[in-house]
């Protein structure tokens, strides 16, 4: 085949056509994905771990326990959008995101918004006792029972739900998430307006 052929009118013809049918394709491909809208926003940097739930289960049943053995069921928190964090002292990521879920509470705690952390320590005391240590003031170390990771599908610790006002799971974040970042707060507020 001598170049000449190969640079055909023909073939270029052929070329075009091929390209333009990628093109085509290409465009139908990125027409039928989806946008990112909503909450799927806010998962980047340090929320990149952030799972946005199509169809939100409501929450468990479930009781937690204070530090003064006072008791409160999640559902006592609906009419608020609440982030729960389920965590442990034995776990060193747990650990070094606690100090941002205080800072969290402090800075968008209200009627509107709470953290609720919830200890999985087999005792209540050492997550007391760790709050009292690093002065976790903005928070309130709850404990549930160890079936609690069963009932709310933890796959692992930290995890992080996020609760809307009627008690529905949004969104989740598992693994250790920095709560104090400009995409943390960004989604506490979108969460949270009126």
């Amino acid at each position: 085949m001598s170049s000449s052929s190969f640079f055909s009118l023909s073939n270029a013809i052929r070329v075009m056509i091929i390209g333009g049918l990628f093109a085509v394709l290409f465009v139908i491909v990125q027409s039928c994905s989806q946008p990112k809208t909503g909450l799927d926003l806010f998962a980047k940097d340090s929320l990149k771990k952030l799972t946005v739930l199509e169809a939100p289960p409501s929450q468990p049943q479930m009781t937690l326990t204070g530090p003064q053995g006072e008791t409160k069921q999640l559902g006592d928190y609906r009419g608020k959008v609440i982030l729960l964090n389920v965590w442990a002292t034995w776990c060193a990521p747990c650990i070094a995101e606690m100090p941002m879920l205080n800072a969290l509470q402090g800075l968008k705690g209200s009627d509107k918004f709470e953290v609720v952390t919830v200890s999985q320590d087999l005792r209540a005391q050492d997550a007391i006792k760790f709050f009292q240590d690093k002065k976790l003031d903005n928070l309130t170390s709850w404990h549930a029972s160890l079936d609690l990771g069963t009932k709310l599908n933890v796959p692992g610790l930290p995890t992080s739900i996020v609760y809307d006002k009627r008690g529905r799971e949004i969104a989740r974040v598992s693994g250790e998430a920095d709560w104090t970042s400009p995409e943390a707060l960004a989604l506490i507020n979108k969460l949270t307006e009126p």
